[in-house]
C-alpha cells in the first residue's frame, strides 16, 4: 500500500502542476520530499525522480533538476 500511496501523490503532483499551468518545476527537489514522506514505499529519491520526469514529460511539462 505505500507504494501505491506514492505512486498517487506522483501523480497528483503531476496534475498540480499541470493545472497550474506551470511549463516547469524541479522534479529533483520534489522526488526527495516525496521519498521522504513516503520511506516505506521501497522507492528512492532517483527512482521518484525518473518517475516524476517521465510523467511530466508525459503531460507536457519540462522537468528541471536544479543542483543541491
Amino acid at each position: 500500500m505505500p507504494a501505491l500511496t506514492l505512486a498517487v501523490e506522483i501523480a497528483d503532483t503531476v496534475a498540480a502542476a499541470k493545472k497550474r499551468r506551470q511549463s516547469s518545476f524541479d522534479v529533483k527537489s520534489k522526488a526527495r520530499e516525496l521519498a521522504k514522506a513516503h520511506p516505506n514505499a521501497g522507492a528512492s529519491v532517483g527512482d521518484v525522480t525518473d518517475i516524476l520526469e517521465e510523467e511530466s514529460l508525459a503531460a507536457g511539462i519540462v522537468p528541471i533538476s536544479k543542483p543541491h
